[in-house]
């Protein structure tokens, strides 16, 4: 891309969003903004992922060491944890913050000196590709903008969003069933600032200008921090018009496209990946055509994962796998079962009915969480499940419980994408309010600690170091044999060439009791078929029956006069044989000639500053 191509795809970018606005010199300013030197032909970034990438989810401060600050220690933490199976890490909001997790955030071009600092950032992007969080939907009451609008001075006084008395917000969509507007005293008397997400969290005014060239200043303080991989938070909120959902609008689309354009020029081989926790089709709109993200969060997997170990039934993720549309090339999932976030219900309407739905919102209450819900014209519905992930399958410790949750990752790695592993997930850490030692409690909303009254927080705990060594050893070490064991498949994974996040992936009926998939094929030179037994007794597979239901010609089809071997135990099976699979087993099958040794990782693969 030269730099006349690269000036002639900005200028139609901005063009759409700000028609109004001469685009030459609004070019000129957004370039400044992201710096660098992007007048240079940008040479190819080649492949931005492969099979070896798996994501770890943490917070800076998820696990700290007396003494010391959180970043010095996160990598060796992660290392302790996982070896270094482990390439991206996504450290979730650094940034000083007055609430919400770090989401409510007062300085996005600062690290939290309690957490470290932008060298600690670097050092950490030395050893791993480093996913930091860009929170474009708003700022914390605390920022210096809202100080600024409340004494009507520049630039605070028009980037934060307005509302008046009379405007008809009826339409608007969002995540909360708190009040949108907030009243504030301002130097000219009351005034009305929109708030999607909470009344510490002020929207911002994309329509202004400054706004976006804010954001691009940030992005740049990112890159050269050595961040490569951006998550974009609640970006489906970006863009806002009276009268319309203000959810997804075509200038938040743009924009998304800009970010592309530009970071594809400034940072090559960086990744954006949007966060958008709506109905799948909403989300995957955010890939475009292969110009907006290259990943988007799988948000319906999390839901019909929890739904299909907890009910015993495949046959709704086994439909949804059927129907999902391969992505544009160049983009794919990022999958994940668990994160700092609860469990979202809206990405599986229309897949699950609201009785099933229902039974998972008892089923997070049973466990010792609760559940959060979202205004729409009818009233309240459910918006997510906020529960721990081990508590949810696991917290009674017993052997159904904890195969259960080893299975739901293993389905997690089975599938075409990113696999992303949340830090607390790896643990085995309970609910907040549950002493670690303890089974979860059952507790109602009104139990809520009154940390913020945020239900969230259920999955944000932190620990010491002392407390994880603890809790991984305590109940018979339970939690560690989990680990270990989870490590392990990590390290198998690695190693396969049909688990490639972009090989093919084929959805394989197995009945009720059983979740397949069939993954990679002769581009790859290896196919692996995916069985895990999702019911809660054991359940006997045919091997020939098995390969008669892939598809004709494929290696899957050939185990019926060649057998297969399961590469997570060694097993081998012959044409005739049969396999027991206990409650919660998985095998991922091959061909004997097309078995890979496990992989270790190769971190200098990773993006380097």
């Amino acid at each position: 891309m030269t730099d006349g191509d690269l000036r002639s795809r900005i200028r139609r970018h901005l063009e759409f969003v700000y028609p109004a606005l001469p685009a030459d010199g609004f070019v000129d300013d957004v370039l400044a903004a992201i710096g660098g030197d992007p007048a240079d032909e940008v040479p190819d970034a080649g492949p931005r992922w492969d099979q070896r990438d798996i994501a770890v989810i943490t917070y800076a401060d998820s696990i700290t060491e007396a003494g010391r600050v959180p970043m010095h220690t996160l990598g060796e933490l992660l290392d302790d944890l996982t070896g270094d199976v482990v390439t991206v890490v996504h450290v979730l909001p650094f940034y000083p913050a007055s609430s919400d997790g770090g989401f409510a955030v007062t300085d996005h071009r600062a690290v939290d000196p309690r957490l470290g600092s932008w060298e600690d950032i670097a050092a950490l992007s030395d050893t791993y590709t480093v996913m930091a969080d860009l929170v474009v939907n708003h700022v914390s009451a605390d920022h210096r903008w809202m100080d600024q609008f409340c004494r009507g001075e520049m630039p605070g006084s028009r980037n934060l969003l307005t509302a008046e008395p009379e405007d008809d917000t009826s339409s608007v969509v969002r995540p909360r069933t708190t009040p949108l507007l907030r009243e504030v005293e301002t130097h000219d008397g009351p005034r009305l600032l929109w708030c999607t997400f909470s009344h510490d969290q002020i929207d911002l005014n994309f329509a202004e200008p400054e706004v976006l060239l804010d954001l691009l200043r940030t992005v740049a303080c990112l890159v050269d921090a050595g961040v490569r991989w951006f998550r974009l938070d609640a970006i489906a909120y970006l863009w806002k018009e009276l009268g319309t959902s203000c959810l997804n609008l075509p200038q938040t689309h743009e924009i998304v496209k800009l970010l592309r354009t530009l970071l594809d020029a400034r940072c090559p081989g960086s990744v954006i990946i949007t966060e958008t926790n709506v109905p799948h089709d909403q989300n995957v709109a955010y890939w475009g055509a292969g110009d907006e993200a290259h990943l988007v969060y799988n948000f319906s997997l999390p839901p019909l994962v929890a739904h299909t170990m907890l009910s015993g039934s495949a046959v709704a993720m086994q439909q949804w796998l059927a129907q999902l549309e391969p992505p544009p090339a160049g983009t794919s999932y990022f999958n994940f079962i668990a994160s700092h976030d609860g469990i979202g219900l809206r990405p599986v309407e229309g897949l699950l009915t609201d009785a099933q739905i229902f039974r998972l919102i008892a089923a997070a209450h049973s466990a010792g969480g609760t559940h959060s819900e979202f205004d729409t014209p009818a009233g309240p519905k459910a918006y997510e499940l906020n529960v721990s992930l081990w508590d949810l399958f696991a917290g009674d410790r017993d052997a159904l419980g904890v195969a259960q949750f080893l299975a739901a990752h293993t389905i997690m790695l089975s599938l075409a994408g990113i696999p992303a592993v949340y830090v607390h997930a790896l643990l085995g850490t309970s609910s907040y309010w549950t002493p670690l030692s303890e089974p979860p409690r059952i507790v109602t909303d009104h139990g809520l600690p009154p940390v913020e009254q945020n239900k969230r927080t259920i999955n944000r705990r932190k620990l010491t170091l002392d407390e994880a060594v603890d809790l991984l050893g305590a109940q018979d070490g339970v939690r560690r044999r989990v680990l270990v064991e989870l490590v392990r498949r990590m390290l198998v994974r690695r190693g396969q060439p049909a688990f490639h996040p972009d090989s093919a992936q084929v959805s394989l009926d197995l009945g009720s009791r059983a979740f397949g998939v069939i993954r990679g094929g002769p581009q790859w030179d290896q196919t692996v078929v995916s069985v895990t037994n999702v019911s809660h007794s054991q359940l006997t597979i045919d091997i020939e029956v098995l390969s008669g239901l892939c598809p004709p010609g494929s290696a899957g089809a050939q185990f019926a006069h060649e057998g297969c071997v399961d590469l997570l135990d060694d097993q081998v099976y012959g044409p005739g044989s049969r396999a027991s699979l206990t409650a919660g087993q998985t095998l991922w099958l091959c061909l004997e000639a097309e078995r890979r040794a496990p992989a270790l990782a190769d971190r200098t693969a990773a993006p380097q500053r």
